[in-house]
């Protein structure tokens, strides 16, 4: 039986990781106890992931015609991912950012956003769909992500939006492509009615054509719903001891949910093991580790 294949479909970026005791606010002058230069991008790590749980899994997206392109592809392909899907758009630039982490775990993100994004995706290979397990796409690229997932609803083929920060209208219409619409805690605050309860904007994004809506909520774990569920369900995270870097988590899970997806899994499962997977991440630094699948079903049994 062959393993069924994840397409990740969005943002791929360059982070450069400076690791701090704190930072403060005002002009100042912080030194760094580490650097590191990795992959990023929500795609791109969700991919990461699949690959280091064990699964297969190919990464598309747009970069720049650029130094930082080369690196990006190298690094999904020296972690297990099929690379080939990296378009280098000519006359542009990638996406890179700097990220510091403080001592607690937390981190502070400043992101600069490639141009190589307003590319339209004409050249996707989009008949490769057909045949995935399962299309998980992100919220950075609308273009891409809107013809992956129309393509994967038209096939039968598990739909994933990483639903994070964006235009409220390039929201609302992914997540009506979308089978499963997995919310970050500020993307479901975009997206549902102003201050609502939880439970309100999730049945808000099934209403808006969703037939599954998640948010993972960090150290509380994820809450979702099922079309024609009356309530909501809660799983809390796994209990993780220390947390060394909280960057990529959200990734992991998406990742890991889309590969147990694929897999056919029934939908609580999935939210077990994508929990899971996110909280052992917070024990390792960076953005691009992730557990492999023997811990992750150690600490679920």
């Amino acid at each position: 039986m062959s393993i069924p294949r994840v397409i990740c479909v969005g943002h791929t970026s360059l982070d450069r990781v400076f690791r701090v005791t704190a930072w403060t606010t005002g002009s100042a002058k912080i030194r760094a106890k580490s650097f590191r230069e990795s992959g990023g991008g929500m795609a791109a790590n969700a991919a990461s992931a699949i690959a280091m749980l064990g699964g297969s899994v190919e990464f598309w997206g747009p970069a720049g015609d650029d130094r930082i392109a080369t690196i990006m592809a190298d690094e999904l392909t020296r972690l297990g991912v099929d690379a080939g899907g990296v378009q280098r758009i000519p006359g542009t630039e990638s996406s890179h950012s700097a990220i510091l982490v403080d001592d607690a775990g937390e981190r502070l993100i400043i992101g600069m956003r490639g141009d190589a994004l307003a590319s339209d995706g004409a050249w996707l290979p989009i008949e490769r769909i057909e045949f995935a397990g399962a299309v998980l796409a992100d919220v950075r690229w609308p273009a891409g992500a809107r013809r992956a997932l129309a393509a994967a609803r038209e096939w039968g083929v598990p739909a994933i939006l990483d639903a994070d920060v964006a235009e409220p209208d390039v929201l609302r219409e992914l997540v009506g492509l979308a089978d499963h619409a997995v919310f970050s805690e500020p993307g479901l605050a975009l997206f549902g009615p102003a201050d609502a309860p939880i439970e309100v904007s999730l049945r808000a994004a099934i209403d808006c054509g969703a037939r599954n809506a998640i948010v993972t909520r960090g150290a509380d774990g994820a809450v979702w719903m099922t079309a024609g569920d009356e309530h909501a369900r809660h799983r809390p995270a796994l209990a993780v001891d220390r947390v060394v870097d909280t960057t990529g988590a959200g990734d992991v899970f998406h990742g890991a949910y889309a590969l147990r997806i694929a897999e056919g899994a029934a939908l609580d499962d999935a939210v077990r093991f994508a929990i899971t997977a996110a909280s052992l991440k917070c024990r390792e630094a960076g953005a691009r580790t992730a557990p492999t699948r023997a811990r992750v079903e150690a600490a679920i049994a």
